[in-house]
């Protein structure tokens, strides 16, 4: 009897088992639909805002163009400055990080 008894409980458990297995199947296919899903509407709105921006950013360009052509001295100069600006950054900073000499940490 007791041996019976512990085959139904096997069998019922087995039986729970795969019911269990069949109900994860389904969550976790509803689970990576509905990430596919996610998934694709993001690489949607992805697409319409890089096609956005660079748009605009062929605009911006382009009016930068024009009035580099119109106004040939003040790309220049602004071109000098610029590059003035990064020479004197440039040697800053190498005076920040340069190292101090052996004569000068003698003498401290």
């Amino acid at each position: 009897m007791a041996e019976l008894d512990a085959q139904t409980q096997l069998a019922s458990l087995r039986e729970e088992i795969d019911r269990l297995r069949k109900e994860m199947s389904a969550q976790a296919s509803e689970v990576v639909d509905e990430a596919r899903d996610r998934a694709g509407r993001a690489g949607k709105s992805m697409r319409a805002a890089a096609r956005h921006g660079a748009g605009y950013v062929r605009s911006e360009g382009a009016a930068v163009a024009d009035t580099a052509r119109e106004h040939p001295a003040a790309v220049s100069t602004l071109v000098l400055v610029a590059g003035l600006a990064g020479v004197a950054v440039g040697y800053l900073l190498a005076l920040a990080s340069e190292h101090p000499s052996r004569s000068s940490r003698y003498w401290r």
